[in-house]
This record gives C-alpha cells, structure tokens and sequence, in this order.
C-alpha cells in the first residue's frame, strides 16, 4: 500500500476523533488558556486550583478555576463559545447564535452560584468572601444583560489584581488552599458519573418544562412580561426564580 493511502487513512481517523471528541478539546483549550493567565498573577499573594470537583448533597460539582488570595476567592468558569452569546442574570439558559443557528447553554452565572455555594460550606466562611467571575474566549460576542463579573479571558488578570482589600491573611489562605485539595475527589471515573448526571438532570427538567412544570420547585410555568420581554416563569416567585424562554 503506497505511504499516501497510510496517511489518507490517519487524516481520515483523525478528522473523526476531532468531530468526536471536538466539544472536550475545546474546552480544555479554553481552561489551559485561562490557567496559563492565573499562572501570572503573583504566588505569593495567590494560590490557583484547576479542576476542582467537590461532593455535595446533589452528587458532585466541577469548578473550572479557584484562586485563593489574600483579596478574597476567585471561583472561575470558563466558556470557549464562538458566535453570538446572549442572557440575562435570572434565565435558566443561555444562548449561542452562531451561522444562523441557535444552541442553548446552562447559564453560567447560575452555574458558578453552585460552585460558590459547594466552597462556602466546605470552607465555612460567608459568601461575600467569593468573587464568581464568568471567561468567555475572544472568538465569543458578548451581548448578555447582567451585572456580574463575565468577561473575555484577555481581561481577567486585570480584573483579579483590581481587588486589593484584604480579606484574609497568608495563613489563611493556605489553610484553604489545603482544605480544597483533601476535599478534591476529581478523577476518570468521577468526572465521567458528574457528566451522566448532568444529561441525566437536563432530559428530567425538559420533561417538566414540556409538562409546563417548574424542575425546581414543582410550581406552575406562566407566561410574562418582564424587562427584556417575554419570558416564562415560575408561578411562585418570588421564592422560586426559575425562568425559560
């Protein structure tokens, strides 16, 4: 067999893998991008955790980043999107238009509330301690409507080393930088259980959406207005701020 049917063959393979496995690469091309960024900031006053995966009492959570620094705790999730990216603080999803084509996502400012909320019990200190920071790559035009920190990963060491009050002293922080690594149970086999209970989560609440049933609480999903238009929502809010497109 001539050397370009071997290597017809290989890019053939190759191309298959990458269609495969695409949505992983790029993540971890978006997670190695912003580690490389948090490698900068000065040791001395942080200390960076990369994949961190906690218990808690709904199975597990996985957190992209975690600074532990002396101006507070950074949590960090990282998106590596293209396209269009828009939401808003209290919408359950997120969306992406690229080409024309529109793709929903969790969103992440809820997603990394769960992530605070896993370090706060596990750390037992208050939740003003945190600082949630959202990283969408450059390929990515933000268009979302929210207060929070979610920004371009150009900007966030910038944005780290703007908070300078001091929160904790060295020997704390490394006390905590402790307690996350015994408490890090990140593994093959663990991350593959967090990602079947994530699909597993999502086609039980498109269920109760489609029943026009709210997955939190059990409330009704109604119609109405609010400050970016239509939206359907929970029957008991305020206790329940569930909402769907």
């Amino acid at each position: 067999m001539n050397d370009w049917v071997y290597w017809l063959i290989g890019l053939i393979v190759l191309s298959a893998l990458f269609k495969i496995f695409k949505g992983k690469i790029k993540g971890r091309i978006g997670e190695t991008i912003v580690l490389t960024i948090l490698s900068a900031l000065p040791k001395e006053e942080y200390r960076v955790l990369n994949n961190v995966m906690l218990k808690t009492e709904r199975g597990t959570t996985q957190i992209d980043h975690v600074v532990v620094s002396l101006y507070g705790i950074f949590v960090i999730e990282t998106k590596n999107y293209k396209g269009w990216i828009t939401g808003t603080d209290n919408s359950e999803q997120w969306t992406q238009n690229m080409y024309g084509k529109k793709y929903l996502f969790r969103n992440p400012i809820k997603q990394n509330y769960g992530h605070v909320k896993a370090l706060e019990k596990l750390l037992a200190i208050p939740e003003n301690s945190f600082i949630p920071i959202v990283v969408f790559s450059v390929n990515a035009d933000l268009k979302v409507k929210t207060d929070r920190i979610v920004l371009y990963t150009v900007k966030l060491k910038k944005k780290i080393l703007k908070f300078q009050e001091k929160k904790f002293t060295n020997e704390q922080i490394l006390t905590f930088e402790n307690r996350i690594i015994m408490a890090n149970v990140d593994s093959k086999e663990n991350r593959k259980e967090h990602v079947e209970a994530i699909h597993k989560n999502i086609k039980e609440d498109k269920k109760h959406v489609k029943a026009g049933v709210c997955p939190k609480c059990g409330g009704r999903l109604t119609k109405r207005k609010g400050k970016y238009g239509e939206f359907t929502g929970c029957s008991n809010f305020p206790q329940c701020s569930y909402t769907t497109k």
